[in-house]
């Protein structure tokens, strides 16, 4: 993964020295050939889309990522109108000066164990804003190998997303599967029912597995979901308190697919 994310890193770096060496040769105060304009738009986008997103995989400074952020929102504010060849210029300058120093040698001396999770920042394309702060706090937390505390703040992600859509589905509906469901046979040993009215009582009195079969009751998830969402649950439970099970880097990769796949990206869960 190293390798190829600086692979990936050199690429711009020679796709934004090419865009310069076209803009010198532009002879108007104006840049308006579309493949220059269409290269530009087109490294804007792969740097949001690819490279942004993993540069915190490898330590790179909030300041610096910042920095590049800003920098690239210009570019692809000018490749989307009519834009002078001298400001051009100024933002290709200010991206080629300090790019090595800035991005590729601290990737080249990131610790190649911390790109096992590169991966997790794409579960960030399909979060919510709030989501995202449990997160990125997460993400953190395993690329620096706090692996535990990574899936206490994932699973915080996870269940906040099931609770938005208790709320947005309606709470009496979510009382009502509490109290119809022990009437069908895979859930006659439920006994438990509520009634809760707001986020609070939501937060406060609906333990997280009573969450999860009322969930599957309503047909949100299915048995499956139900018992590889409930796995995930018990490795926060035994992340969160004392014991000798071991935590390794495939079963934290694990724990985030499945929240992204049976969660984040699920139709039904779409908030």
């Amino acid at each position: 993964m190293k390798d190829s994310f600086l692979s990936t890193l050199e690429n711009v770096e020679s796709v934004v020295k090419s865009i310069k060496s076209l803009i010198k040769l532009n002879r108007g105060e104006y840049i308006s050939k579309k493949n220059i304009k269409d290269s530009v738009t087109s490294l804007s986008r792969k740097w949001f889309e690819d490279v942004e997103p993993a540069l915190k995989t490898f330590s790179i400074n909030e300041e610096v990522i910042k920095k590049y952020r800003f920098q690239f929102d210009k570019l692809l504010e000018l490749s989307l109108k009519q834009s002078r060849k001298n400001t051009y210029s100024l933002i290709i300058e200010g991206l080629l000066r300090d790019f090595r120093s800035d991005i590729i040698v601290p990737v080249v001396k990131c610790s190649s164990k911390k790109n096992e999770f590169s991966s997790l920042f794409g579960i960030l394309e399909h979060v919510t804003e709030k989501e995202a702060e449990y997160l990125d706090e997460a993400i953190g937390c395993a690329n620096t190998g706090f692996l535990r505390a990574s899936i206490v703040m994932g699973w915080c992600a996870a269940v906040s997303r099931m609770h938005t859509l208790v709320e947005k589905n309606g709470f009496d509906k979510f009382n009502k599967a509490s109290s119809d469901m022990k009437s069908s046979a895979r859930y006659k040993r439920y006994a438990k029912s509520f009634s809760i009215s707001s986020s609070n009582e939501l937060r406060a009195q609906i333990f997280d597995n009573d969450l999860l079969w009322i969930l599957e009751y309503l047909g949100l998830i299915d048995p499956n979901q139900h018992d590889r969402l409930s796995l995930c649950f018990t490795m926060r439970n035994n992340s969160a308190h004392p014991g000798d099970a071991p935590l390794t880097e495939p079963n934290v990769l694990s724990f985030y697919s499945d929240i992204d796949e049976i969660l984040f990206k699920n139709e039904k869960f779409k908030v």
